[in-house]
């Protein structure tokens, strides 16, 4: 046997070592993914939940903050109809504004409860 043909034999053993390294190795990889899939898959089954109650959360908002809108801008309306009424009656005619900062803190609490309500659809599509 020459030295050529002693490291090709010791080159072949060093490759079939390797192989079976590799095997071994991406045998592990390979269960390694599995589980993280379950684990993937047990969130995912947690999370839905969770994201049906905040769709349904968020939509009960959207609804109670429209109906809150409706009677603050009536409770505005009676309350201007009223100082019209009175301001027949008065000798000067003192013009108040007619919008408050209930009203306008109510348009935007509406329109955050609309946006929470829009992101989480689109979440869950």
């Amino acid at each position: 046997m020459t030295v050529i043909e002693i490291f090709l034999l010791i080159l072949i053993i060093v490759a079939i070592i390797l192989g079976i390294y590799l095997i071994i190795t991406l045998k592990k990889i390979n269960v390694s993914l599995d589980l993280f899939q379950k684990d993937i898959s047990l969130l995912n089954e947690k999370i839905d939940p969770i994201l049906e109650n905040l769709t349904v959360i968020s939509d009960k908002a959207v609804r109670i903050s429209g109906e809150t809108e409706k009677h603050i801008f009536n409770i505005s309306d009676s309350i201007q109809n009223v100082r019209d009424k009175f301001s027949k009656f008065s000798i000067k005619n003192i013009s108040l504004p007619s919008k408050n900062s209930t009203s306008d803190f109510v348009n935007n609490l509406g329109a955050a409860s609309k946006g929470i309500s829009a992101f989480w659809k689109k979440i869950n599509n």
